[in-house]
C-alpha cells in the first residue's frame, strides 16, 4: 500500500507540473522572413567578383517576448555575377594579353543572437552570426602569352567558415506582419582564388597561384517579416 501511495502522488505532482511546462513553451515568440538580397563584393573579393543577387530565409525565436534578445537563423544564396579583369600590362610581357572571368554562387548559414527593440511601429535591431559559406567558383584565365593562345582554369568548391553582423529596422504595416530592410557584412575565410594583378609571365609561362583569401561582401536586405 505504501509503493502505491508513493507512485500515486507521484503521478499528481507529474499532471500538476504539466500546465506549468505547456504554458513556459506558449510563451515563445516566432518570427519569420523571406528577402531578396543585393551583394557587393569587398577587399580582395571586390578585385574579381561582381554585383550579386540573392534569396534569404531567416528564422527568429523569442525565449521570451517580452525581452529583446532573439535567436536568429539565416539560410540564403547568393549568386555574383560574371566578371571580366585585364592582368596589369607591367606584370606580364609586351606583346603578352591575359584576362581574368569569375564568376561564382555562395550558399551559406549562420546562428546567432540578435537584440532590438521589441513593440511599436518601428522596430530597430543588431545582430551576428556564425555558420558556414559554400562557395562554387569558377575563374578562367584565357588570352595570348608569348604569341600562343593561353587558357587556365582556377575553379574552387568548398565549405568554410564564416561570421557577419549586421543591423536593420522592421515597420508594422498589419498585425502579424512587418517589412524589414537590413544591412549585414558577411565574412568568409578559406576560398581560394586568383588575383589579376598577381598573374605573371615569364617567356611562355605563367604564374597565377591561387591562395586562401577571405571573401568580405556587404548584403542589402529586403523582404517581409511575418510572425508576432
Amino acid at each position: 500500500m505504501r509503493l502505491a501511495r508513493i507512485g500515486f502522488g507521484s503521478a499528481l505532482a507529474a499532471i500538476a507540473l504539466m500546465p506549468v511546462v505547456v504554458h513556459a513553451a506558449s510563451q515563445r515568440s516566432y518570427l519569420a522572413g523571406g528577402y531578396t538580397m543585393a551583394d557587393f563584393p569587398l577587399g580582395d573579393w571586390g578585385k574579381v567578383a561582381g554585383f550579386g543577387i540573392g534569396l534569404d530565409g531567416t528564422n527568429l525565436t523569442y525565449l521570451d517576448p517580452a525581452k529583446p534578445l532573439a535567436i536568429r537563423s539565416s539560410l540564403g544564396f547568393i549568386y555574383n555575377f560574371s566578371r571580366t579583369q585585364d592582368v596589369p600590362k607591367s606584370n606580364i610581357g609586351a606583346n603578352d594579353k591575359l584576362s581574368l572571368e569569375t564568376k561564382n554562387g555562395t550558399l551559406y548559414f549562420g546562428i546567432g543572437p540578435e537584440l532590438g527593440k521589441r513593440g511599436g511601429a518601428m522596430n530597430p535591431f543588431i545582430f551576428g552570426t556564425v555558420g558556414f559559406n559554400t562557395y562554387w567558383t569558377a575563374s578562367n584565365l584565357s588570352g595570348t602569352v608569348g604569341g600562343l593562345p593561353y587558357e587556365a582554369k582556377y575553379g574552387d568548391s568548398r565549405i568554410a567558415f564564416a561570421w557577419a553582423g549586421g543591423a536593420g529596422i522592421r515597420k508594422h504595416v498589419s498585425h502579424g506582419e512587418s517589412v524589414e530592410l537590413s544591412v549585414e557584412y558577411r565574412s568568409g575565410g578559406g576560398h581560394m582564388y586568383v588575383l589579376p594583378d598577381q598573374v605573371t609571365t615569364s617567356g611562355t609561362a605563367v604564374n597565377a597561384e591561387r591562395k586562401a583569401r577571405t571573401t568580405d561582401q556587404l548584403l542589402l536586405r529586403i523582404g517581409t517579416v511575418l510572425g508576432y
